[in-house]
């Protein structure tokens, strides 16, 4: 894919080596059982959106609410000495390019709980890095988060259009894991 995951253009996938990729990336790690309440209560704390739309309170998703988080990310990459996790969308947002406009992606990523979809996954290569990268430091290695919502992705666009990107922040991170039991 020839598309900008950075803003200053210097990340696109097309340019990363198989070398220097993951692909389906499988993760199971203990957890301790949460409270759709828990969850929302950390992301106001960071001044994150908090999940609701097709969440009911004291519902997660089944994995994680029986002790264990297990789940598949599409790609992990380094680039540049940064580790990103992707994850690939081909959800129907609408019939215009509009539709997949970076403003209106937020409500897309909360209405079907990918939010909380993409911490456990930032959790899961948070985790693989600091076992296996010496020194390994979030802020330095934690490259952020890509969705991307292929019906809408352009190249000429570059992360204006069909990519949701996100570097969640240290802390939120770091009492995510905890909160998780690690």
């Amino acid at each position: 894919m020839g598309t900008a995951l950075e803003p200053d253009g210097h990340v696109r996938l097309v340019d990363v080596p198989r070398s220097r990729r993951l692909d389906e990336v499988e993760f199971y790690y203990p957890a301790k059982t949460m409270t759709l309440p828990d969850l929302n209560a950390l992301l106001q704390r960071h001044d994150q959106p908090r999940l609701g739309r097709s969440a009911r309170d004291g519902d997660l998703p089944t994995p994680l609410t029986q002790g264990y988080v297990k789940g598949f990310i599409d790609l992990v990459f380094e680039a540049e000495g940064r580790f990103y996790l992707v994850d690939y969308k081909s959800n129907w947002l609408g019939g215009s390019l509009e539709d997949y406009a970076q403003e209106r992606l937020p409500s897309a990523m909360e209405e079907h709980l990918y939010t909380f979809q993409y911490l456990t996954y930032a959790i899961a290569v948070h985790r693989m890095l600091q076992q296996r990268i010496p020194g390994y430091d979030y802020d330095r290695h934690f490259g952020g988060v890509r969705y991307l919502f292929l019906r809408g992705i352009r190249p000429e666009a570059g992360l204006q259009s069909g990519i949701f990107a996100t570097r969640p922040a240290r802390g939120l991170i770091e009492e995510f894991d905890e909160l998780l039991g690690h």
